[in-house]
């Protein structure tokens, strides 16, 4: 269902759309409907170095909008007066009612009234229109159009080239080779997509959308890569990050721009805080407190070594003592239970440990054993009297006696005691440096230095360690050993040196506190002014750099801000309401009119891309699937959706084709003829096939009006008005005749009329009348105007009686060619007989003589 605000075709939609865009895509989708979606590439450069530099746009709306009134227009006349390309001066078409045909060749001039009416309706693509390149001066463009809406009286417009799609005379449609712009597309090998009424320009917009998106980030990245190379060694890592990055907000650029200038101030400065730092870091105090440190623990050991030696040996003095009273006491003990067992006395060395172990091992066995009271455990003998049996009781209660193992203890004690006193070094091996550092400081009461009494007091401790050594192996209370030595003169010495030493490592570590932090300025200081240097070294290419960095961040916000999704949106709407099923009837008997009914003609809904809707109109023939559609196919293709549209949209108003039956066979242009003349639509067409224009000459309904500059009486059908359009030179196109004056007789008239004038100018003219003459009589007089069948349309198609008529005389034949040879070289050729040979007046007239004569024969 169509939307309340109908709209006829795409370009309506688009320039709704375009109203609230930004300059760029506004003037972009103008040309685009101004183009008929061929812009051309200096266009397309324009409008996106617009977008691309911010550059203003000079925008010229397409005057496309519906008039408010509903009355059809007929065009009444075009007026060339002057200054389009090189027409002729005063030259004026006469538009009939029905049918106007501007025949003509190639380069006779007709597309320049096509392009000025193209441009004065606001055809499908802008034409350009030049002035006369041949003119030393141009002249300006001068034209005038009348035309009149139904039942309101004639007016009349200027056009002086510089607009287009004039009010009122924008009803008009056009039809020339621009129409097929994007009209078909092959999609897959048996299926043609066709987007009539301009659809086909949605998805070129969304495609030069994308190309100007894929330009711009292209450009982006050349502003990139052409960016000054910034040496970065002594910036902050923070503008560095910012540089490598290309990430430098206002804020930071602010920062780099203040430090684009360097004073002298700033470089002596930068030279002192250089040196300052290099001397500073010479100057090593961590190496001094590291000594110092290592000092005060050599000094905290020593004491630690008098403290611990003689706590050690103090303490082995004591366990002697006390071991060696343990033993004293045992030995005794052990000695008083021997002689309650005297029989035991009687065996030779039973004091020995190999007889207690001995002693020992029988005891064990005899738990082995059930017949220990009758027999001997050790020799395995009866016990047969009273003395053995007393003896292995003995053994028995001398193996129960405590004093023995208590005295085994004891010795054992002594044995261990002896090893870690052996083991037990007093030896201390003391530095260089610190003897130096002990032999400093004397005892004020005994005159020593420390480092006498320290070795003095190692040698006690040695003295005694042996002492108690040798008490220990005698085993002797009496021996007399060394009195516990007093150190306390030593630690308390040491322990003043130590803190001497810590408090000379604290002022150290204080100082090499000071000193890091020293550094760390002087750095912080150094880093500033180094980065400060390098910036203003590199001052201009950083202006450049942010120069480039500005364009690059410019175009990749309008890289990043360009999509085309309301486009393929609008696009989707516009297929929707304008592919009807009203369009497809139509568009179905179009082509069965001219022929085409191998060709199918469908309306799909199927996955659209970007631009595209999901709504499409297809075709596809019948005969082959895989067939794609012709030149010519493709053309009637067109033609008949010109007239489709013409008809869905219910326009009476006038219809103007250039060329339009190109590449089409001669019946399906025959059909077209007659297609055209029941359109009840004013037509005018200009055209340069003889074949077509032959479709209407032989029309039965209708007629060929005599004349071009009054009515026609006849009442026959259609009048159909045709001019013939001539070249009479580079300077001289379009010169507007009737194309039914276009006889010999007729052109010798004219040239008998110039002949006549004094004085006489016009000899190019003259002899271009008279080369007419004679090509006219070559049908007239030798062909009897008669057309090979192959090159007709005529329905009697043989005119048998005419062709008896045919003059083949040899001596006219002769002097045809010798006349049109002459007028050829000697006056519309610029050469060597137009130089030394030209024609003159009788010479002229003589010609007219004899073509006259030549015609006159004929009629006989």
């Amino acid at each position: 269902m169509q939307t309340q605000g109908f709209k006829k075709n795409a370009k309506e939609y688009l320039k709704e759309f375009a109203t609230s865009q930004s300059d760029w895509l506004k003037a972009l989708i103008y040309e685009v409907i101004e183009t008929n979606g061929n812009i051309s590439n200096d266009k397309k450069k324009k409008i996106f170095d617009s977008l691309k530099d911010d550059t203003a746009l000079a925008i010229d709306e397409p005057n496309i909008s519906a008039s408010t009134s509903d009355k059809e227009i007929l065009l009444i006349s075009l007026e060339h007066i002057q200054g389009v390309n090189a027409l002729k001066q005063n030259q004026t078409i006469k538009f009939n009612n029905s049918v106007t045909i501007l025949y003509g060749l190639n380069g006779a001039g007709k597309s320049s009234y096509f392009k000025i009416l193209n441009e004065i309706v606001g055809g499908n693509q802008k034409k350009e229109i030049l002035s006369n390149i041949y003119l030393d001066t141009p002249q300006t463009i001068d034209v005038n159009i009348s035309f009149k809406e139904k039942t309101r009286e004639p007016k009349s417009v200027n056009w002086n080239g510089s607009g287009r799609s004039l009010d009122l005379l924008n009803k008009c449609k056009v039809f020339d080779s621009s129409y097929l712009n994007g009209l078909l597309e092959t999609r897959k090998a048996d299926t043609t997509l066709i987007q009539p009424l301009g659809l086909n320009l949605f998805s070129y917009l969304v495609v030069l959308i994308d190309e100007f998106k894929s330009k711009l980030k292209s450009e982006a990245d050349k502003k990139r890569l052409r960016k000054p190379t910034i040496e970065l060694e002594f910036l902050s890592d923070e503008i560095k990050t910012s540089f490598e990055g290309h990430q430098i907000d206002d804020t930071r650029k602010n920062k780099i721009k203040g430090l684009f200038d360097f004073s002298d101030e700033n470089l002596e400065k930068l030279n002192k805080t250089k040196t300052d730092l290099q001397d500073l870091k010479q100057l090593n105090i961590q190496d001094k407190i590291t000594l110092k440190n290592r000092d005060k623990r050599d000094i905290d050991n020593i004491k630690k070594y008098f403290e611990d030696t003689n706590k050690k040996l103090s303490g082995f003095y004591t366990g002697t003592q006390q071991q060696l009273e343990l033993l004293v006491k045992n030995k005794t003990e052990n000695e008083s239970a021997k002689k309650q067992f005297e029989i035991l006395s009687t065996i030779p060395n039973s004091d020995n440990p190999e007889w207690k172990e001995f002693i020992k091992s029988g005891e064990k066995y005899k738990s082995k054993v059930d017949d220990s009271n009758e027999v001997c455990i050790y020799c395995r003998q009866p016990l047969y009297n009273e003395n053995i049996t007393k003896l292995i009781k003995a053994y028995g209660d001398f193996l129960k006696d405590e004093s023995e193992r208590k005295l085994n203890n004891s010795l054992g004690q002594i044995k261990s005691l002896t090893s870690n006193v052996k083991t037990y070094s007093v030896d201390l091996k003391i530095e260089e440096n610190i003897n130096i550092l002990l032999k400093e400081h004397a005892f004020e009461t005994t005159e020593k230095t420390l480092f006498e009494v320290i070795n003095s007091t190692i040698a006690n401790f040695s003295l005694k360690k042996e002492e108690i050594l040798k008490k220990l192996k005698e085993s002797d209370l009496s021996l007399k050993v060394l009195d516990s030595l007093d150190i306390t003169n030593i630690t308390v010495e040491l322990n003043a040196i130590s803190k001497s030493i810590q408090k000379e490592t604290d002022k150290l570590s204080e100082e090499n506190n000071n000193k890091a932090t020293e550094i760390e300025k002087l750095e912080n200081l150094l880093k500033q002014l180094q980065e400060n240097e390098s910036i203003s070294k590199q001052k201009e290419n950083i202006k450049k750099w942010f120069d480039a960095d500005k364009v690059e961040k410019n175009l990749i916000s309008k890289f990043t801000k360009i999509n085309t999704a309301k486009i393929t949106i609008l696009s989707k709407t516009a297929h929707n309401e304008l592919l009807t099923g009203v369009l497809k009837q139509n568009f179905t008997d179009e082509l069965n009119s001219l022929g085409c009914e191998n060709l199918n003609v469908n309306i799909e809904n199927t996955k659209g891309g970007k631009g595209t809707s999901s709504t499409k109109l297809t075709l596809s023939k019948d005969d082959d699937i895989k067939a794609i559609l012709s030149e010519g196919e493709q053309k009637a293709v067109a033609l008949a959706l010109f007239i489709v549209e013409a008809k869905i949209q219910k326009s009476k108003n006038p219809i103007i084709l250039d060329d339009p039956v190109n590449s089409l066979d001669h019946k399906i242009a025959e059909k077209f003829a007659q297609r055209l003349l029941k359109l009840e639509n004013q037509v005018i067409l200009f055209n340069h096939n003889r074949l077509f224009l032959d479709a209407f000459e032989t029309s039965k309904e209708n007629h060929i009006c005599k004349t071009i500059d009054t009515d026609c009486s006849k009442s026959k059908g259609k009048h159909i008005r045709v001019y013939q359009v001539n070249s009479e030179g580079k300077n001289s196109k379009g010169v507007l005749v009737n194309y039914r004056s276009n006889r010999a007789n007729n052109h010798l008239l004219e040239a008998k009329g110039l002949l006549s004038t004094s004085p006489f100018e016009d000899e190019s003219k003259v002899a271009i009348l008279l080369r007419k003459s004679v090509e006219c009589m070559v049908d007239e007089v030798i062909f009897n105007n008669q057309l090979p069948t192959k090159y007709s349309n005529k329905n009697s198609r043989i005119a048998w009686a005419e062709l008896k008529k045919l003059n083949n005389d040899s001596n006219i034949i002769d002097k045809l060619e010798t006349i049109h040879g002459r007028v050829s070289g000697g006056a519309m050729h610029n050469g060597v007989e137009h130089e030394e040979n030209p024609i003159v007046v009788d010479e002229f007239n003589g010609m007219v003589s004899n073509l006259e004569g030549i015609c006159k024969k004929s009629t006989l």
